[in-house]
């Protein structure tokens, strides 16, 4: 692999997704960042769902979707018509194999998905409707504060717990070094990965992301233009010119 192109990845990826890199010009070197554990209890989640009259749900990471199908095999029963909202494709594509059709944001953070709900509500009346996010113990506040400075009730729902990791990162150099949420940014800090001079270009798969790693670093940061994972590693190849004429377009 000598002609490939090494880079520092902050999470696992699959065969797949290993072999696509490779065949675009990219070495990644997977060091995991986070561990997500999932909540096992949905009596109370189940009782902020009764006490609301009408609900909305909103999902801002997959990690909240796949938690949310385990409430589903807890046994209780949820409409299918009721309004869905989600930050990026992909997680809208998880919500649609549990039968839910999410409506997505162009702008991919909380605060775009938040204006998407505030234009979707801005005839009902305050109370009518509670906004229910379906989050981790991480979440950022963008979008609760601009729905309740809109009038619109929200209700942050943790459902799963991000542990940053000890993360072993090998002492070598490398041209790149993906990230794909704040926490991994978190992570990468407490294992002393921003201690060096690190020469390697930073990318982001969001802005929000983007902007953690930019306050840490104060450097300029790639950001991918789509969530994805296949186009992330594609935009990666393309910034630090990793075989181009590969690059299937």
């Amino acid at each position: 692999m000598d002609d490939l192109r090494d880079i520092l990845v902050t999470r696992d990826l699959d065969d797949e997704q290993v072999a696509f890199a490779n065949a675009i010009g990219l070495n990644p070197v997977m060091v995991p960042s986070i561990d997500i554990t999932f909540r096992d209890n949905w009596v109370s989640v189940e009782r902020v769902l009764a006490d609301r009259e009408r609900s909305v749900f909103a999902f801002t990471s997959q990690n909240g979707v796949k938690a949310f199908e385990r409430f589903q095999s807890a046994g209780i029963e949820l409409p299918k018509d009721i309004d869905v909202f989600a930050v990026g494709e992909k997680t809208a594509e998880a919500l649609a194999d549990l039968g839910y059709k999410a409506q997505v944001s162009d702008q991919q953070n909380g605060i775009g998905l938040g204006n998407l709900i505030i234009e979707e509500y801005n005839s009902v009346a305050p109370g009518e409707v509670t906004v229910i996010h379906f989050c981790g113990d991480k979440r950022r506040d963008e979008m609760r504060q601009i729905l309740h400075k809109s009038g619109i009730d929200s209700k942050d729902v943790v459902v799963y717990q991000t542990e940053l990791k000890k993360m072993h990162i090998p002492e070598r150099q490398f041209e790149g070094v993906l990230f794909y949420s704040p926490s991994a940014v978190q992570a990468f800090r407490a294992s002393g990965g921003f201690r060096a001079d690190v020469t390697a270009e930073l990318f982001a798969i969001g802005t929000t992301t983007a902007e953690e790693l930019s306050i840490e670093t104060g450097r300029h940061v790639h950001v991918s233009p789509t969530p994805k994972t296949e186009e992330f590693l594609k935009y990666v190849a393309e910034v630090l010119g990793a075989s181009k004429q590969q690059i299937e377009k």
